[in-house]
């Protein structure tokens, strides 16, 4: 009998507890409801300010209000679908929150925080800093939090063979009103919350890359895009428009039959010249730009 009292105490405490996680779970939700609002408020008044001060009045305020909506643990697992004006991509333990500021001159400034779990399943979270303008030669730079090459990513691959804490990132940068770049990044989170941006895994033909950086014509498309099934990125080969532009970045643009990659390879990425994908039709399709477009 008193067996019976003392679990059934137990089966009452254990309700009780489920009972106080859902209200905090409603409670929480409900926070979020608020700070989305005003990030979304404040997201439109980026992207629509007409002077670069008002874009980054606007900006501060956003950055201190996702910090403290981000200082709660829930926030790792919320998915935040109604929040506008930001990239938001999760893979493994890592969380990436990006956003940008398009500056009257035609240039971009990133904006960054990452939220990731340790081995002990505690949440940390770290801002980054863009400094792209004052990075030289950055395909050979190992970076930090605070010395960030920026970008807006749009895909997070995740493979242990890499290692176990690290990540593959696709990014986008505006650059200016004659360029765009697509960029293939790597980042490392120690179990001590270290970050370094920039691993010596991208090995083209002449030497190993610590991130890789395609730049090409603002009136063109390049498509990079992963393909996990193949363990490839896959993306267009860039030639100028003529042979004697050659290094002039903003006559480049993806020539139409010719498509590059890295390939997955005992833990580094290979540079694969021509890869050949005319046998997947699903995938040269995917890949192919219209040229009038």
């Amino acid at each position: 009998m008193h067996g019976f009292f003392l679990n059934n105490t137990k089966v009452k405490k254990i309700a009780y507890i489920a009972i106080l996680l859902l209200n905090c779970q409603f409670i929480f939700a409900q926070n979020f409801d608020a700070q989305i609002k005003e990030l979304n408020a404040l997201g439109k008044a980026i992207i629509s300010s007409t002077t670069n001060e008002e874009k980054h009045v606007a900006n501060s305020k956003f950055e201190s209000t996702l910090k403290e909506l981000l200082s709660n643990n829930a926030s790792f697992e919320y998915s935040f679908d109604s929040l506008k004006s930001i990239s938001i991509l999760k893979a493994h333990q890592l969380k990436i929150y990006n956003w940008t500021i398009p500056l009257q001159d035609g240039s971009f400034e990133y904006f960054a925080f990452l939220q990731f779990k340790n081995s002990k399943n505690e949440i940390h979270i770290q801002q980054l800093i863009d400094k792209s303008e004052s990075i030289k030669t950055p395909e050979s730079k190992t970076l930090t939090a605070k010395n960030w090459y920026g970008a807006l990513y749009y895909k997070i691959i995740y493979n242990k063979k890499i290692g176990s804490n690290t990540y593959t990132l696709l990014g986008w940068d505006g650059n200016n009103k004659l360029t765009n770049k697509k960029i293939i990044e790597s980042v490392s989170i120690a179990d001590n919350g270290i970050i370094k941006f920039g691993l010596p895994i991208f090995k083209t033909k002449k030497k190993v890359k610590r991130r890789v950086i395609f730049e090409y014509s603002e009136n063109a498309v390049m498509s990079v895009k992963y393909h996990p099934e193949m363990e490839k990125i896959i993306f267009d080969f860039l030639v100028p428009s003529s042979s004697k532009l050659k290094g002039v970045w903003e006559y480049y643009g993806p020539a139409l039959n010719r498509f590059d990659a890295f390939n997955l390879d005992k833990g580094k990425w290979l540079y694969e010249e021509d890869t050949k994908i005319e046998l997947d039709r699903n995938i040269k399709d995917n890949m192919w730009v219209d040229p009038t477009k």
